[in-house]
């Protein structure tokens, strides 16, 4: 049962909308509307579709000389480098620069990037994460324990943290010694735990309770999300031995917002967003529908950011439709897989699933970090860190040969530290190698 002070956290926080004349309410109602009432879903976005169109065309530079055109499919897929170079042009006249609120997000290869937002499109992302948590277990006043990389210019106050009952967790710091001080944190305070962090931060987590032989955590937790990084199998079956709850993977951006999640009864597919996205999963070379099931670029149309609005904008991530999509109501993607740069070839120049080093890798649990490297058509270090020796090399090694061509070169190379992106995240794959260079 939850406590006092979660129930009263809860309630203050709808109080507080209501003063404000309910502005957040009405993006939460609107949400749970869209997902609860499918018959009507079909006709819903596309009336946001031609409303944003509309808007696109009559006020943003960019997008004038296509007024009048009300198919998306007629409208540019941009890019980052396309957002960069046309930075002023696609931002709409409609609005002052006293309502820009700037998004940036330091970018996974290493170069900043950064889009408009205004007041009504933070409302409605603020919206989005409070539904999509709750469909994975989660309620107001839970203590949310937020694993990523926290600085001065994300950090809200402590003021902040005590009102949303936050505690900050910074993925930077989080070796076994944090670790073990936050499990006995955790134990020691009878409040609702939900997590929300980094998979590999989760990972990490995991991988301490295990080796430390730890009982189940002596806490009551409602929910767990990862976001950021693939979730693999281990982490997925150890959280639930340790904590007691499913975790659910999160897909999100800095620039746009949640785009989807698995949920609740969704098992691994993951419900799109389509209350404020139109996404589109296109070929890998070509600006075309891939197959369902085939992976592709996911592209996405945001509804709601009307000071900069992101049309048929590239992520930079590769996804792939679920066959149990209903174009008509709600439609999930079966997998996410991160980035296009960071896809592997086998050594036959085919498309390798980055899904597939995900799968493998559940089973060595010895192995404290991993990366794969492609640096060549046929070449492939698999960089480890351990604290002990790796008596499965052959093992391993005859498996990736297995997905990527029994004429790979594949090596094995022991590392102290697989190092941290100035995002905080690891990168589990990466490709310097592609077949049309």
């Amino acid at each position: 049962m939850r406590r006092l002070a979660e129930q009263t956290r809860e309630k203050f926080f709808w109080w507080i909308d209501a003063a404000k004349g309910s502005p957040f309410a009405k993006h939460y109602r609107e949400i749970a509307s869209h997902f609860r009432e499918t018959g009507a879903t079909e006709f819903r976005c596309q009336k946001k579709l031609i409303e944003l169109l509309t808007h696109a065309t009559t006020t943003v530079p960019y997008y004038a000389g296509l007024t009048g055109r009300s198919k998306l499919e007629e409208f540019p897929v941009v890019s980052k480098s396309i957002i960069r170079e046309n930075f002023n042009g696609l931002v709409s006249t409609a609005f002052g620069q006293n309502e820009q609120i700037a998004a940036v997000t330091s970018g996974s290869t290493g170069t900043p990037f950064k889009v408009l937002q205004h007041r009504d499109k933070k409302l409605r992302n603020a919206a989005d994460a409070l539904y999509f948590a709750q469909q994975a277990g989660y309620s107001i006043g839970d203590r949310l324990l937020y694993l990523k990389i926290w600085s001065n210019n994300n950090r809200k106050g402590r003021l902040s943290d005590w009102l949303q009952n936050v505690v900050p967790v910074d993925v930077i710091k989080f070796n076994e010694t944090e670790v073990s001080k936050l499990i006995t944190t955790i134990e020691n305070h009878k409040s609702t735990f939900a997590i929300l962090g980094y998979s590999s931060a989760i990972e990490r987590l995991c991988q301490y309770l295990d080796k430390s032989g730890h009982r189940k955590v002596d806490a009551h937790f409602s929910s767990a999300i990862s976001m950021s990084e693939s979730l693999n199998d281990y982490t997925k079956t150890t959280i639930e031995k340790y904590f007691g709850v499913t975790v659910h993977s999160r897909y999100s951006n800095v620039e746009n917002g949640i785009l989807a999640q698995q949920v609740l009864g969704s098992e691994n597919r993951y419900l799109v967003n389509t209350a404020s996205y139109h996404i589109e999963v296109l070929k890998i070379d070509e600006d075309s529908p891939a197959r369902v099931g085939d992976p592709g670029r996911i592209v996405v149309t945001d509804f709601y950011n009307r000071l900069m609005p992101m049309i048929r904008y590239d992520t930079g991530d590769i996804g792939a439709w679920s066959e149990d999509s209903d174009q008509h109501e709600l439609r999930y993607l079966d997998r996410v897989e991160g980035r296009k740069l960071d896809l592997l070839y086998a050594t036959d120049g085919s498309l390798v699933s980055s899904y597939i080093v995900y799968k493998n890798m559940w089973q060595y649990t010895e192995i404290t970090q991993y990366q794969l490297v492609q640096f060549g058509p046929k070449d492939y270090v698999f960089k480890i860190n351990m604290d002990q020796p790796f008596h499965r090399e052959p093992q391993l090694i005859g498996e990736f040969k297995e997905f990527l061509g029994a004429d790979a070169n594949f090596n094995v190379e022991y590392v102290d530290e697989i190092p941290l992106l100035s995002s905080g995240k690891r990168k589990k794959i990466a490709n310097t190698y592609y077949p049309s260079q």
